[in-house]
């Protein structure tokens, strides 16, 4: 029976993502323009698809193509619609009508606006903005004010200025395209007419008025990646490439102030007050940590001639409050471990937000039926793309859920049919399900993939074939009977794995050299008491007792008693105890004892998937890694898994011991893409990390390049040449283009009894320097890094060799080094007096 769904909708804008030739600044012009009539056109990017880079990117970009910039944005951003400004862009990209519903995200600058006889024209994607200054005029505007806001709206000024405003604050679109909008806007607002200037500015960001751009996100909850600093960003309107730096760096940053480099005299006071007023305490900080703020210098202007010209040391600003940063955040890469503590994320806008409990239907299809949010403003005209969008979170809370809860994004690459074939306008984005609408109050239809669908679906676009292997099977049978992966707890000590294993392949051994195989598996209740007696003081000791494994699963408990025809053993469940009983050997019927109930002892039989010999087909190891990779690097965390798949590609067939997709968003943060983990695991064994597994290991890291690969057994003691081959597959990791980098765990980790970082601890030695040095570890490439240098014996700056490469070391010391001096900062701080001097 399916479990109920809890699913988050969340009403918001279409985020139209505008495809322009950074030197093209008409076209430019035109999308900021056209973005200020949007609802939510504020947060809508500007993609750049180049033909040539300009020039002033080169040295940032010199390894990057035009067209990996342009994904690299995509990606990065994510947005529903592509509008393209030249008649190739979408085509150069590689997206079109067969993609997904292509037809609806995928348009022309030209067919975004609609004309239809004797109608005003209208936008064919998103809202229009007039219906919202309708909407406001109605339930604010139109009521006197004790204070009246002051509204503006912009003419033509000087051609720098007129861009300047088109891109800080907004402009209404040229040559009669949707030319009622200024009078809209006048006669519902109050506004009021200004002119582009360095005077205007001053007023609009000392928050003395309203403008165009502002009220596109108004009222709603923006939600960002990370804590991120008050920042002015300085650049040259003049420079369509800077223009669009300001565009997108303001669409992942809070609190931006625009300066145009033009005005750089005028704004010596403005950008003093701003770094004065923003210089407080950090909210709910209480180690007197301040906020700084921070001055972004466009990629085309001279960093020192700007900092010369400012000279804010003048103002006497307080010690630490600002720092001068001259470089940009490379939004466009898709890895960057580097940055992982500062990598920004896109921005999403949240109009409003519903949460409820749905009850699935179907079986191999599992579907949802919700209730769809809407603007309270719809217009409702009809265009030919969508008009607002929800998304949908889904989450069950039951140990081993029914449908995939992580999903990788699957936006702008040609996955047809990932995660399931949806009747409607859907596609998974790292906010979860996309679904496009243009009605308000109807409800709509979504169907959820299993775990498993989602994985083949997501592999069967890269044209792997997968299927479930057997080993697979009974790894996962072994984690649906403790209850999920925290029931894996049950079986998480050495002592409690090798007796159930040595029950799981019980036999006895002849002085002449033969053996039987028994079928009853069982082992007397003194055996267990001897296994779990000394565990009891451990921290998890208490839960693992003889009625936990009886409920988990993993044991049944009987009598065992010996045939008296044959002497074969034999046992019976509470259900089979009868005065008479049969042998399974000679199959003859013998008395059960009752005159003597010592020739009865009680025992316990190994059941179902924990009955299959060799540590469960190494599903002991499957189900105890998964526990720590979920588990150990944050609890709010969710997985999405397999356990055992067998891929094939080019009739070539690898396995993996699990795959698996994890989740690395924290609380409050904006969604992020999942990791991807493949695992090889073993149990016990001197020498169990053979050359051809980790090949297939490597093969597989190759077939999903930006994969961890993880090695896992429950030994704690790797071999010499395991650690060889292990070694030679880390470097290999690191070293590729989009590193997978190699995670290796041991029963140190597997078994050890609390938090990771108390058993490095207590196990002294490497493991415990590794804690130290590191301190906390909380992300993925940090535990790759650890365990390299705990189990492979590898020093810290051999890791780092591998990981940044030579030259880049010094910076990784640096930053190490921030970490524990808050004095020490790689933005330039700001410039002493003459005086000071």
């Amino acid at each position: 029976m399916l479990q109920p769904v809890n699913a988050k909708i969340n009403l918001r804008p279409v985020r139209v993502g505008f495809l322009v030739n950074p030197r093209d600044s008409a076209s430019l012009s035109k999308v900021m323009r056209l973005a200020t009539t949007m609802w939510g056109g504020l947060m809508c990017p500007i993609i750049p698809v180049p033909r040539r880079l300009p020039a002033h990117w080169k040295d940032e970009f010199s390894k990057t193509k035009p067209i990996e910039l342009a994904h690299g944005y995509l990606n990065f951003f994510e947005p529903d619609v592509l509008v393209q400004t030249e008649a190739d862009q979408l085509e150069r990209l590689g997206l079109g009508d067969d993609q997904s519903f292509g037809k609806r995200r995928y348009h022309s600058l030209d067919a975004v606006i609609r004309h239809d006889v004797g109608m005003d024209p209208e936008l064919n994607v998103g809202l229009n903005m007039c219906n919202r200054y309708e909407h406001l005029f109605t339930t604010e505007f139109q009521f006197a004010k004790i204070v009246k806001p002051r509204i503006l709206q912009f003419h033509e000024g000087p051609k720098a200025a007129t861009t300047f405003f088109e891109a800080a604050f907004g402009l209404f679109p040229r040559d009669n395209v949707l030319p009622y909008f200024t009078d809209v806007y006048r006669q519902t607002l109050g506004a009021e007419d200004a002119t582009p200037s360095a005077q205007t500015w001053l007023e609009l960001i000392e928050g003395r008025a309203g403008y165009p751009l502002h009220y596109t996100c108004r009222d709603m909850d923006l939600q960002t990646g990370q804590r991120s600093s008050p920042s002015a960003f300085i650049f040259d309107p003049a420079k369509p490439s800077d223009v669009i730096d300001f565009w997108n760096f303001r669409i992942f940053t809070r609190n931006v102030m625009p300066v145009n480099s033009h005005w750089l005299a005028h704004s010596r006071e403005a950008l003093a007050e701003f770094v004065r007023r923003n210089f407080r305490p950090l909210p709910t900080n209480r180690n007197g940590v301040m906020i700084h703020s921070a001055v972004h210098v466009g990629r085309s202007l001279d960093f020192e001639a700007v900092a010369d010209e400012l000279n804010l040391a003048e103002f006497d600003l307080p010690k630490g409050s600002l720092a001068f940063q001259s470089w940009y955040h490379k939004i466009w890469r898709s890895w960057d471990d580097e940055e992982k503590f500062a990598r920004p994320v896109a921005s999403i806008l949240s109009a409003a937000e519903r949460d409820v409990q749905l009850t699935p239907t179907g079986n191999d299809r599992i579907t949802i039926r919700y209730p769809s949010l809407a603007p309270e403003f719809d217009g409702g005209t009809i265009g030919i793309g969508p008009k607002w969008i929800n998304t949908i979170s889904v989450k069950q809370y039951i140990s081993k859920p029914d449908i995939a809860q992580v999903l990788p994004s699957a936006g702008f690459e040609s996955r047809k049919h990932y995660p399931t074939v949806g009747a409607g306008d859907e596609f998974v984005s790292r906010e979860g399900f996309v679904t496009f609408h243009q009605f308000a109050h109807d409800e709509g239809y979504l169907e959820l993939p299993s775990p498993m669908q989602a994985i083949q679906s997501w592999l069967a676009a890269e044209d792997i074939e997968a299927k479930p292997s057997d080993a697979g099977r009974v790894a996962d049978q072994i984690i649906e009977s403790v209850g999920g992966l925290g029931g894996t707890h049950a079986f998480r000590d050495l002592s409690i794995v090798e007796q159930l294993d040595k029950m799981a392949r019980r036999r006895r051994d002849y002085s002449d050299g033969s053996s039987d195989e028994f079928e009853d598996r069982s082992a007397p209740v003194s055996d267990w008491l001897r296994v779990l007696k000394p565990l009891e003081k451990k921290t998890w000791g208490r839960w693992r007792t003889l009625e936990t494994l009886v409920n988990r699963g993993m044991l049944k408990v009987g009598v065992s008693l010996e045939c008296t025809h044959c002497t074969q053993k034999n046992w019976y469940g509470l259900d089979d105890l009868k005065t008479t009983l049969r042998c399974s050997r000679c199959v003859k019927e013998f008395p059960f004892p009752q005159g003597n109930t010592k020739k009865a002892p009680w025992a316990y039989r190994i059941v179902g998937p924990f009955a299959t010999p060799h540590f469960a087909r190494g599903g002991y190891t499957v189900a105890l890694a998964l526990r720590f990779l979920d588990d150990e690097l944050g609890s709010l965390s969710e997985m999405t898994y397999s356990t055992g798949i067998e891929l094939t590609k080019n009739g070539i067939t690898r396995e993996a011991d699990f795959l698996a997709w994890r989740s690395t968003d924290g609380v409050g943060l904006a969604p992020r893409n999942p990791i991807t983990l493949i695992g090889e695991c073993k149990s016990l064994g001197a020498d169990t990390f053979k050359e051809e597994d980790l090949e297939n290991l490597k093969e597989l890291g190759a077939l999903m390049p930006g994969a961890y690969l993880v090695a896992a057994c429950l030994k704690t003691k790797l071999s010499a040449d395991e650690v060889a081959r292990l070694s030679e597959l880390a470097a290999w990791g690191w070293s590729q283009q989009r590193p997978s980098p190699l995670i290796v765990l041991t029963g140190l980790e597997l078994f050890g009894d609390g938090p990771f970082s108390h058993v490095w601890e207590k196990a002294g030695e490497r493991a415990k320097a590794a804690i130290e040095r590191h301190r906390h570890i909380f992300d993925f490439p940090t535990l790759a890094a650890a365990t390299q240098e705990v189990h492979l014996a590898m020093e810290p700056d051999q890791v780092d060799d591998l990981r940044y490469g030579p030259r880049r070391r010094a910076r990784v010391a640096r930053k190490r080094k921030s970490r524990t001096n808050p004095q020490h900062t790689k933005n330039r701080p700001i410039r002493s007096s003459n005086a000071e001097k």
